[in-house]
């Protein structure tokens, strides 16, 4: 009998509204890309750029409506691409739930991590890992580690683990916009008409209404998970 060849995926992650008082949901998102189809990809997107003259680093607060266009363009081929190879999610936590004292040691960055964990380790099954995270300043110089150690804990094979500036690589950029999205449609009743327009495209993309939805664990191309810490406690 034939062995079943294992997939391998590279993930790349971001998140939005950790530090911000005036947002009461923070996300954390993760893009999962076919690690075989990130070349074709990349040389998609190159074209797309190019043809829209877009250059420099894409960040979910440069959003204008001169970039419209563009985007408009990068995400319908986006989701255009086969669920198997190209999903985007993402966990919403309402941080007025988080008890930092009695389940962090009233430590943020531990908070923060554990709910890096708790969005990663629902979908990182058979296969091998490449997990790229946006870069933030961190009082633990080990945080990132220790978490590619918990993921690997349930035979989770996990190839790679580290952060990168997001100028560096442009699916963590993307990673941004969509995680920035997603964070922006729950906690800005009022923004740039740009911003509101990047969402309808996206949600139009992904055949939703909007991106306030709650997705089923099997929901593929877009799955918005939000944890509830209040049956936790």
């Amino acid at each position: 009998m034939e062995e079943k060849k294992l997939k391998a995926f590279n993930i790349y992650c971001d998140e939005s509204s950790i530090d911000n008082p005036q947002s009461n949901m923070m996300v954390i998102g993760a893009l999962f890309i076919e690690r075989g189809f990130v070349p074709e990809i990349k040389e998609a997107i190159k074209k797309i750029r190019s043809k829209h003259g877009v250059n420099g680093e894409l960040k979910w607060v440069k959003t204008s409506s001169l970039i419209i266009p563009f985007y408009k363009d990068l995400f319908e081929y986006l989701f255009s691409i086969d669920g198997s190879k190209f999903t985007f999610r993402c966990i919403v936590v309402d941080k007025s739930q988080v008890d930092y004292k009695k389940y962090h040691r009233e430590d943020k960055e531990l908070a923060f991590y554990k709910f890096y964990y708790q969005l990663l380790k629902r979908r990182i099954v058979e296969g091998s890992y490449y997990i790229f995270l946006d870069f933030r300043p961190s009082k633990n110089r080990n945080s990132v580690r220790r978490l590619g150690d918990f993921l690997s804990m349930f035979s989770r094979d996990i190839k790679h683990i580290q952060a990168y500036s997001s100028h560096e690589n442009i699916f963590i950029q993307i990673a941004d916009i969509l995680t920035g999205a997603v964070s922006f449609s729950h906690n800005t009743p009022k923004g740039s008409s740009a911003k509101k327009d990047l969402v309808k495209i996206i949600a139009k993309n992904i055949g939703k209404k909007n991106l306030t939805f709650k997705s089923t664990f099997w929901e593929n191309k877009f799955n918005i998970f939000y944890i509830d810490l209040e049956k936790r406690k």
